[in-house]
């Protein structure tokens, strides 16, 4: 959990993680320097409570170098990414989730469900391929990540996006292994943090590129046209007229087999 003088609300989301059925967890508090009571709140919350949690103060740090520091500190298997200001739905949740993910195979690396987004009020999530993530991203609050497997592949978040560095995290997770899906809500999200709020231009503009670069010649088949468009764009005229030429043939093709 990324903290930075979030005491006005993080009563609420350690509150739901400490009522947890499933203790099986650490709590792992990465804070950026807060000059409020947040480390106090926290630290009364979960000394109160039977959870295994640790603080580490990285003054300074955003968002994303601080998951990124979270998930090398991390001891357990999976990851689950928490916001400061969301709260999982239910006490089961993990209890729910703990079977699932001790049966994932070995190539799946996300096991996901779905998230209620507070406002103004909706279940978001479902299953996600290639065409649907470069539509609409992954909400984080909904994903359990395989930290062994992500670390070993030298996965990271890419801190030069201020916004977005979870949607490029989950596509290059996409092009690495298999997402789980489960039919379940897990948290509440709050829709109060910068990225709900803001556009990451810059994320924005490299999306299709990265995409292309990730999946490499896989995206020929997977990415839609209008997308592998805008991925290669900047590649040669002959090269780019024959790449989407092979592209709309193959996806049209595609469409008709699914």
């Amino acid at each position: 959990m990324p903290t930075l003088n979030s005491a006005g609300h993080i009563r609420r989301s350690l509150g739901s993680l400490t009522e947890q059925t499933c203790n099986r967890f650490e709590v792992l508090i990465i804070d950026g320097g807060s000059s409020d009571a947040t480390l106090s709140e926290a630290t009364q919350i979960l000394s109160q409570s039977s959870v295994s949690h640790r603080i580490i103060v990285d003054p300074g740090s955003g968002i994303y170098r601080a998951i990124n520091r979270g998930v090398r500190e991390a001891n357990g298997y999976w990851i689950y990414v928490m916001g400061s200001d969301d709260r999982l739905l239910s006490p089961d949740v993990f209890a729910s989730f703990l079977p699932v993910l001790q049966g994932a195979g070995p190539r799946v690396l996300v096991v996901h469900g779905d998230v209620w987004i507070e406002d103004p009020g909706y279940r978001y999530g479902q299953r996600w391929d290639l065409p649907r993530l470069l539509e609409r991203n992954i909400s984080h609050q909904s994903a359990f990540y395989r930290r062994r497997s992500i670390q070993h592949l030298m996965i990271e978040y890419d801190e030069s996006y201020p916004l977005y560095a979870d949607w490029d995290y989950n596509l290059k997770l996409l092009a690495q292994g298999d997402f789980e899906y489960v039919s379940l809500p897990v948290a509440s999200y709050a829709c109060m943090g910068k990225s709900s709020q803001n556009v990451d231009e810059r994320f924005l503009a490299d999306k299709e590129g990265n995409a292309l670069r990730y999946f490499g010649w896989r995206a020929v088949w997977l990415m839609p046209p209008y997308r592998f468009a805008l991925a290669c764009a900047d590649a040669p005229r002959l090269e780019f007229r024959a790449q989407s030429l092979l592209n709309r043939m193959l996806w049209a093709l595609r469409r008709s087999w699914l």
